[in-house]
């Protein structure tokens, strides 16, 4: 059993630069999803990770509210996931969901692929249930999430 550093065989650097620009392009994407829904605002803060691998850094946050009332937060947590290349976790009011960047097919158990809809490398819902199921994050999916966590109703 031989230990791997991985400080060595990483680039700590390149690895928070990827996650970064993944949260970006996601995160740009949110707006457009939330056009239909012209009541609530996004508003945009910071979060500070620090990993390991990475160091500290700090990384984009969103806050979905009404004029009232916050309903959701998305926080990333880090690139350095076990079996995921980043979480996001969206905290509603009514519990957490989680967002994982997945590749090469995500997960594997005894040989079998976790999520048996995950067939691109990119970021999924992954709901929080017991069924293994993974959602491609689009416009649908994010407002399903966004639904779940909060139960908003327009």
């Amino acid at each position: 059993f031989e230990m791997i550093d991985y400080a060595q065989r990483t680039d700590g650097e390149a690895v928070k630069q990827t996650y970064l620009a993944r949260l970006d392009q996601l995160f740009s994407h949110i707006p457009t999803w939330l056009a239909d829904y012209p009541e609530l605002q996004i508003e945009r803060s910071e979060v500070r990770i620090g990993e390991v691998l990475t160091d500290y850094y700090t990384a984009p946050v969103l806050v979905i509210k009404t004029p009232t009332e916050q309903l959701a937060k998305i926080e990333p947590q880090g690139a350095c996931i076990i079996d995921a290349e980043g979480r996001i976790d969206v905290y509603g009011l009514f519990g957490i969901e989680y967002i994982i960047y997945l590749v090469n097919g995500g997960s594997y158990l005894r040989g079998e692929q976790m999520f048996k809809d995950v067939t691109d490398d990119g970021w999924y819902w992954v709901e929080n249930n017991l069924k293994n199921k993974a959602h491609p994050m689009n416009k649908e999916t994010f407002i399903n999430l966004f639904m779940e966590a909060t139960r908003y109703d327009s």
